[in-house]
């Protein structure tokens, strides 16, 4: 298969990155706006008349969070246990605006040396969420690379 250059994005990168599943999939974001990763709490607050994703605000260190449930967020359809596993947070800062990533599991930091975008991940991925392919150092499995200035845009 051959494609033309305006076709595949390939940038060479050098900083590290979060993996993470959501149900089975394996997804990376650039942890240069990580600021801390906790258990998602109990008590949240819950925000009347915001997008279906949000499911509320916590307070963490001072600083009023929303979390946004990535895998509503991203239609992933979760399993028919009724004990739903709440998962981790992953919160991202920018501009003194935060905003927590609830996902299923956080499985490690790992340099990630590049990654690609090509015309097909662009159109399987109309929202513009996720950005890119890479495969990480320690595992063979393609990762999905969230574009996290874009959820944190529309946070």
């Amino acid at each position: 298969m051959s494609y033309d250059t305006e076709e595949i994005f390939e940038e060479e990168i050098e900083f590290p990155w979060l993996l993470f599943k959501l149900d089975e999939s394996l997804y990376t974001i650039n942890s240069k706006l990580i600021t801390s990763i906790v258990i998602c709490p109990e008590e949240i607050t819950y925000v009347p008349k915001v997008s279906e994703y949000i499911i509320g605000l916590i307070h963490l260190r001072g600083n009023v969070v929303p979390l946004i449930d990535m895998k509503k967020l991203f239609n992933v359809e979760t399993g028919n246990d009724a004990q739903e596993n709440k998962g981790m947070v992953v919160v991202l800062e920018k501009d003194n605006s935060f905003v927590g990533l609830i996902v299923d599991e956080v499985l490690s930091v790992e340099n990630i040396t590049s990654f690609e975008e090509t015309e097909e991940i662009r159109k399987m991925c109309r929202d513009g969420f996720v950005k890119g392919v890479a495969k990480g150092n320690k595992t063979e499995d393609v990762l999905l690379i969230i574009d996290e200035e874009k959820i944190m845009n529309m946070a």
